[in-house]
């Protein structure tokens, strides 16, 4: 790492948080007692939710918690202990999140409303998320009550009457992992309006001005940009999220570490000739910036913990090991939301950056290349399990794809934001800066069709696969003989 005088003490950051590539300043064993520590934490969250009668210990089990974490720094208790204890606290998390706070005074409510997610139109209505007393409630809104809900984004608070109801769905359970407790059915929704904080302020004026900033590209491009830049995905159709999914290139519309990457890259240049403290502070402020202007998904904040972590690594000139950083991101988060345990999201986006951590290192030593095709198959094999287990195929396609939409879609998540907001600034702009933006989306959305369209299913995929690997290990075998002769 370079003096905190240079101009580059952000560099490290970047480089630790994006490429995955640990450093010698920990050992091998530091990485795998941490890994277990998160696994025995998640593994206990999941437990809880069969577990009824620890909904209520859950401040016991952090104090226990904290005890036993002073007993381990002074060597007095082993690590088995720690794992032992984590895996009582995950426990009681998992058991508090889904045995208390669930329950729903059935009737007629009404109060000031906050939109816990931007409205959507669905079946002729609008449909959102909205917080009234504490709670979370699933709102599908008609008439003049949806027409001023779909005005609304995140954050803005409006005064509602309707009656409340138990979600007692089909997507019950899928709800409930999202904080949604109840459905609300509308009977009115006031014209006035609260714009919330100032950083909920910032970041929804922000939103409206990005898409007025492209406001002159195809309806179906602007939602694909939109996806690719701030993971705003609501008005991309079921069959553009189908030729992503088919082609593996769903990721890319899923705010991530790539996108938070990004964004550091763009403003490391105004937090040149910085104090330390300053830089960080900078930093952090940046993350949660974009943590609220992302709706905090929990690739979101998988992602923006992890830079945090690392840009205080930086700070306190601590070394930071990418494998170890994951696994304390994990833990943290698990601790303030054990919702999290069961998120498809949070876990494809930990798989993948466990990929990138433990194994992008090793196939780009093996294949004699450390390119975008080593890092999308060391994130391939981390996200394999659960692709498998909850969508039933891995497209070996994307092996393809992502080498040809990566890149391009950097570009896009690089440039477009700050593009975009020039354009909004700038009205005359908007139809160049949307012709500008829209030659590099359309690429990245040909590759999700002809990807899409010859992507093989059923055994063939299998087939596929089974070629790739036996194609790395002619590679890895060429690579080995070919420095043998160099040794020799």
């Amino acid at each position: 790492m370079r003096d905190s005088r240079g101009e580059d003490a952000l560099l490290p950051t970047r480089q630790l948080y994006v490429g995955g590539v640990t450093t010698n300043v920990h050992h091998w064993g530091a990485s795998m007692r941490w890994l277990v520590f998160a696994v025995a934490l998640w593994v206990g969250t999941w437990m809880g939710e069969w577990c009824v009668r620890c909904a209520h210990l859950r401040l016991l089990g952090f104090v226990l918690l904290g005890c036993v974490v002073v007993l381990y720094r002074n060597r007095v208790v082993s690590s088995a202990v720690c794992v032992l204890v984590l895996f009582l606290v995950g426990a009681t998390g998992g058991s508090s999140v889904w045995h208390t706070g669930g329950l729903v005074a059935e009737g007629e409510c009404r109060g000031v409303a906050t939109v816990r997610a931007d409205p959507t139109l669905r079946f002729n209505g609008t449909s959102t998320v909205l917080e009234l007393h504490h709670k979370r409630y699933k709102v599908l809104a008609y008439g003049s009550a949806g027409g001023r809900l779909a005005q609304r984004l995140v954050g803005e608070s409006v005064r509602v009457s309707g009656e409340c109801t138990r979600n007692d769905g089909p997507f019950a359970r899928f709800d409930r992992i999202n904080h949604v407790v109840g459905r609300l059915k509308l009977t009115s929704v006031s014209e006035t309006y609260s714009e919330g904080s100032k950083f909920v302020r910032t970041a929804n004026r922000m939103r409206r001005s990005l898409l007025r900033g492209v406001q002159s590209m195809p309806r179906g491009q602007q939602a694909l940009f939109t996806g690719l830049v701030i993971g705003d995905d609501r008005d991309q159709s079921q069959a553009m999220l189908q030729r992503f999914r088919a082609s593996g290139l769903s990721h890319l519309c899923a705010v991530s570490g790539q996108n938070v990457a990004y964004l550091l890259i763009v403003a490391s240049p105004l937090l040149k000739r910085r104090s330390r403290w300053m830089k960080w502070c900078a930093t952090m402020l940046l993350l949660l910036w974009f943590v609220v202007l992302t709706r905090g998904e929990p690739s979101v904040l998988r992602a923006s913990f992890m830079a945090g972590m690392v840009a205080t690594n930086s700070l306190m000139r601590t070394p930071a090991n990418a494998r170890i950083v994951l696994s304390r991101a994990v833990v943290a988060l698990l601790f303030i939301d054990p919702m999290l345990a069961w998120s498809v999201g949070f876990a494809l986006s930990v798989g993948a950056t466990a990929g990138l951590a433990w194994a992008s290192a090793g196939i780009g030593k093996m294949m004699g290349s450390r390119g975008v095709l080593a890092s999308t198959l060391a994130a391939q094999i981390g996200t394999a399990p659960i692709s498998l287990l909850v969508f039933g195929y891995v497209p070996v396609v994307s092996l393809v794809a992502n080498p040809l939409a990566i890149p391009v879609a950097g570009w896009v998540m690089t440039v477009g934001l700050p593009v975009a907001l020039i354009s909004s600034a700038i009205p005359a702009l908007i139809p160049f800066v949307s012709w500008f933006l829209l030659i590099p989306t359309a690429w990245v959305d040909d590759v999700s069709h002809v990807a899409s369209a010859v992507s093989p299913r059923g055994w063939w995929n299998g087939v596929l696969w089974l070629f790739a690997v036996v194609f790395l290990l002619h590679r890895t075998k060429k690579n080995g003989r070919r420095h043998t002769a160099v040794a020799g």
